[in-house]
């Protein structure tokens, strides 16, 4: 597709979102709920979110190249201005900002750097779609999901994890594939090459020896993120349990992942909204006013700081364009 079409699309489904999350919502009780959350605990999510941009400093050192060693404020201001772009400019250019910036400040070159993104993002997935699994087991989760849903996703993931660490299964997937795409017509074709830069993706935690330390990281992002679920319900002054916080988190962050206006604006605000009233049967006022909290805990500190190392690398939209991934000599 090209790409000004799948602009138009993404901006039409931030717009079609945004319309459902704000269609039933009375702006003067949207307004009370601001003026009485508890700004503490807001203070406190963006905290823990900066915090967690520093964790995911660490892991990016772990999931890199182990024949160097690179500063954790590289990482972190490569990490930030990868956000920054993507909060404010479409077609995803944040993951090639962010891998340019980083070959700006150390040996890394750009290739290595956004190969390392892609498996970061396949590690999220795959942590995510665990964690999932294991909170649809308790008995309140049957209004999300039922068992033959649960059970597709629960082999979904042991699939996603054989990929992951069994190289030769994986290769033997990538050989069946790359014959297949040459024999098929280009729409296909196109998709067996999304599908196999997937793939590609997962062998670069082939070589990597500190495979458990990477996951364990992962894993402590997600519940990071999940204490600022729960610090955010309760700045609104919601009673979500700590399983409707889960479920929240989980399908919110599935909804960002969707073709969007730059920052994800509009389905993660409609999926919280869907998910706090139309499921979990709250106020729909208090369920926008969360999801316009959240957002915000997220996308503030990524304007605000990564347009300060944004400026600072001395970065221009065109040195975005002229980004090419390629390995560094």
């Amino acid at each position: 597709m090209n790409k000004w079409k799948e602009l138009i699309v993404a901006t039409l489904i931030s717009i079609i979102c945004l319309y459902f999350a704000f269609n039933k919502v009375n702006l003067n009780s949207l307004f009370n709920t601001f003026k009485n959350a508890n700004y503490l605990l807001v203070l406190g999510c963006i905290s823990l979110f900066v915090f967690s941009m520093i964790i995911r400093s660490f892991r990016w050192r772990m999931i890199l190249s182990s024949s160097y060693t690179i500063s954790l404020r590289f990482l972190f201001e490569s990490i930030m201005i990868g956000y920054f772009i993507n909060s404010i400019l479409p077609f995803r250019l944040g993951e090639f900002g962010r891998a340019y910036a980083l070959s700006m400040k150390s040996p890394i070159g750009t290739f290595e750097a956004f190969g390392s993104i892609i498996l970061e993002r396949l590690i999220e997935a795959i942590c995510l779609l665990f964690i999932l699994i294991i909170a649809l087991n308790f008995q309140s989760a049957d209004k999300i999901l039922d068992g033959n849903q649960i059970i597709f996703l629960s082999f979904s993931f042991i699939f996603l994890v054989i990929l992951l660490l069994n190289s030769t299964f994986r290769k033997k997937i990538i050989f069946f594939l790359e014959i297949k795409s040459k024999k098929s017509s280009a729409r296909l074709s196109f998709i067996l090459y999304k599908l196999l830069e997937v793939l590609k993706g997962f062998s670069l935690f082939d070589s990597k020896k500190n495979k458990t330390d990477i996951l364990t990281t992962s894993f402590l992002l997600w519940f990071i993120y999940y204490l600022i679920t729960i610090l955010g319900i309760n700045a609104i002054g919601l009673n979500l349990s700590h399983l409707e916080a889960l479920f929240l988190l989980i399908f919110s962050s599935i909804a960002f992942s969707l073709p969007s206006a730059p920052g994800g604006i509009g389905p993660y605000h409609a999926a919280t909204v869907f998910i706090v009233s139309n499921i979990f049967m709250y106020d729909s006022n208090q369920a926008l006013a969360l999801a316009i909290l959240l957002h915000a805990v997220a996308y503030v500190p990524e304007v605000l700081i990564g347009l300060f190392y944004f400026y600072r690398y001395s970065f221009s939209y065109k040195d975005l364009k002229k980004v090419k991934i390629e390995k560094k000599v």
